[in-house]
């Protein structure tokens, strides 16, 4: 192979105008640094070509190399880990690529404070990256999992497959092909450090340690700045207290897109408009990543203005799924009882685990596909709050799921007939049903010994655990989450299928259909829908997503654009009669002398009473012979006369 790494060599480089002509070539690199005496390689197809992205056959370490890509595994014979790979996915959407590059910028920064000596590569053509770092003396399969949990609950686009899997765990390393026929490509570092490693079991202990301090909080109000605030900077709108922190990060902080993601989705939660935010782009400085782009040599150049207003509207369509998910949350404190939230932590867990490996049971109909998401979504609700009692209305329950009111009210039904919850009150006035995990997925009776017998998790592990299994869900739940998953468009089970192609790079129809509990037949038909919206591209391995996301397209070609928001609105005139209604209610059942005076809802007011304190509700609608006209108080809802920010009422009822 003509190919080679250069700053590669063991011994005093020989420098020619500042390069090394002392060069490893990517085979005899992998000979050197391999812990096995063999590595993986693929295996051509029949017609020759590389069709499978798997590395099926074991080739001997020798002077003659594969012909095809290969892979070395990452721990020894032994069962210690000698070399590490943190594998950045560029896969997922337009912005994966710069995701990827932001957050092995990220995770490279860490270990230049740390000394730590890595290798950073560019994986492929596709623009992926793995970080390389040597092991001197090897690692434990247990300290190399505390860093990868770590890291993975950090960085979103990070794969931390391979640091789990002690006995396979495998990667390209650097300089070795890929089968699309590009290279890993040496980008930082020198690959001598991975010859000759220096890096010791105590480092990747305090690598766990600073990974875990810088995990993204569950809740976006308890995240931090990534990097250092411009205190002088005001957003032109009103922001809670942490979005303007993440607004003012200097130059995006440590990790621009995500910073970036953290302003968009706090403005969203403020209820900015569109405009709004192409206004704060322009100048707000934790918005770096939608002026300029990651170039991958450590700078930034600026993007075109098309470009920019693309992926500012594409990742502000994603802000809102993910506001319109958290908003049924209670602002509630961390729990003091981390015992409690050991238990919750692992209920999630072990319920994620059997939604996962019993699909049969949550896809063979419309109604069990229904039930899944509002368990899910019933499970982030405890995970999120750390309460085993969580309030949920219906109505929120369906919001967060993209299904309607009477569809999750017969999906909490069901689960509570087949003993998966437990309604532990019901509603009262304007408070929502509370419920609970059933005590099936509950750790047991051990979890309250004063000794028990499996050690409890330390809190930075079962916050990192917490944070992970939020991300995951958080995943599930937008992906499907849109117009065009609803029962008018293509279906909640084709929003499950997209949902599934986040967590596998492609899929067939078979495999779909048993990840999904379902028939080939239906799986075939949910496939050539989703193929029909654009939404799918095919794949050596089967289908996969298409790299842009169409689904705001599809939906309006399907006149579905706009579906949930507007649902979203009933829902909220609906609580708004039920409300005015409990007040004329409370009123009705007061003595006369204490009842206030209250104004037809249709009269005007002389002045705005800006003055705060408990809100008084004009008289209820009512018909010629008295009794509550609750289609005319609709009518008024409908048309904002209630609202206490209206500057206008209507002149006549």
């Amino acid at each position: 192979m003509s190919q080679s790494i250069a700053h590669a060599t063991l011994y005093a480089p020989v420098l020619v105008h500042g390069v090394s002509t002392n060069v490893w070539t990517p085979w005899a690199l992998t000979r050197r640094i391999s812990p096995r005496a063999e590595v993986r390689v693929m295996v051509r197809e029949a017609d020759g070509l590389l069709h499978m992205n798997q590395y099926p056959r074991l080739f001997r370490l020798g002077p003659v190399e594969p012909t095809t890509p290969w892979c070395v595994r990452l721990a020894d014979d032994d069962q210690l880990f000698q070399l590490l790979c943190f594998d950045f996915d560029a896969k997922g959407g337009d912005d994966a690529v710069e995701r990827a590059v932001d957050d092995c910028d990220a995770l490279s920064t860490v270990l230049d404070d740390l000394a730590v000596p890595h290798v950073v590569c560019q994986s492929s053509s596709g623009g992926g990256r793995h970080v390389w770092v040597g092991l001197a003396g090897g690692a434990p399969a247990g300290v190399v999992a505390a860093v990868a949990h770590a890291a993975h609950a950090t960085y979103r686009s990070l794969d931390h497959g391979m640091l789990l899997n002690v006995r396979e765990g495998a990667a390209r390393p650097p300089g070795a092909p890929h089968r699309d026929g590009s290279s890993s490509i040496v980008l930082r570092g020198s690959v001598a450090t991975l010859a000759e490693p220096t890096t010791t079991t105590g480092d990747l202990e305090r690598l766990a340690g600073v990974l875990g301090e810088r995990v993204p909080a569950a809740r976006p109000e308890d995240s931090r700045p990534s990097g250092p605030v411009d205190a002088s900077h005001r957003a032109h709108r009103g922001l809670s207290r942490w979005g303007q922190a993440h607004m003012a990060t200097v130059g995006g902080g440590e990790n621009p897109s995500w910073t970036g993601f953290m302003c968009l989705l706090a403005a969203a939660s403020a209820g900015w408009d569109f405009p709004d935010v192409q206004r704060a782009a322009q100048s707000a400085p934790g918005m770096e990543h939608f002026r300029t782009k990651n170039s991958g040599r450590g700078t930034r150049r600026p993007r075109s203005a098309g470009e920019a207003a693309e992926r500012l509207a594409r990742q502000w369509a994603k802000a809102q799924q993910y506001s319109a998910l958290q908003r049924p949350l209670p602002v509630v404190r961390e729990p003091a009882d981390l015992a409690e939230l050991q238990v919750i932590v692992s209920d999630v867990d072990d319920l994620l685990t059997r939604l996962r490996v019993s699909p049969g049971r949550w896809g063979q109909t419309e109604a069990a596909v229904s039930q899944r998401s509002i368990l899910t979504a019933l499970a982030y609700l405890s995970l999120q709050t750390g309460k085993r009692v969580v309030a949920a209305s219906i109505r929120d329950l369906g919001l967060m799921v993209g299904l309607g009111r009477t569809t999750a009210a017969d999906a909490l039904r069901a689960l509570q007939t087949a003993g998966y919850i437990d309604q532990v009150h019901s509603h009262d006035g304007v408070n929502a049903t509370e419920w609970s995990l059933a005590s099936e997925f509950s750790t047991g009776s051990r979890s309250v010994r004063s000794q028990p017998f499996n050690n409890p998790r330390p809190p930075t592990e079962l916050f990192t655990l917490r944070a992970a299994l939020v991300r995951r869900i958080e995943d599930q739940l937008t992906d499907q989450l849109h117009d065009l998953f609803t029962r008018k468009g293509l279906g909640h089970l084709a929003g499950r299928l997209y949902a599934l192609l986040r967590e596998h790079a492609s899929l067939t129809v078979e495999s779909a259909a048993r990840l999904l509990g379902v028939t080939v037949r239906h799986t075939t038909v949910i496939f050539s829908r989703l193929r029909r919206s654009r939404l799918l591209v095919k794949h050596a391995g089967g289908w996969a997503r298409a790299r842009r996301d169409l689904r705001d397209v599809a939906a309006r070609v399907l006149r579905l654009a706009g579906t949930l928001e507007a649902r979203m609105e009933a829902y909220q005139c609906e609580r708004e009669v039920w409300a005015w209604w409990l007040a004329e209610q409370s009123t009705m059942s007061s003595i006369p002398r204490e009842r206030p005076r209250r104004p037809h809802v249709s009269s005007r007011p002389l002045f705005d009473a800006a003055a705060s304190g408990e809100r008084v509700w004009p008289r209820y609608p009512r018909g010629s012979d008295g009794r509550a006209n609750h289609r005319e108080a609709r009518y008024y809802v409908n048309a904002g006369v209630l609202s206490p920010t209206s500057r206008w009422q209507l002149a006549i009822a």
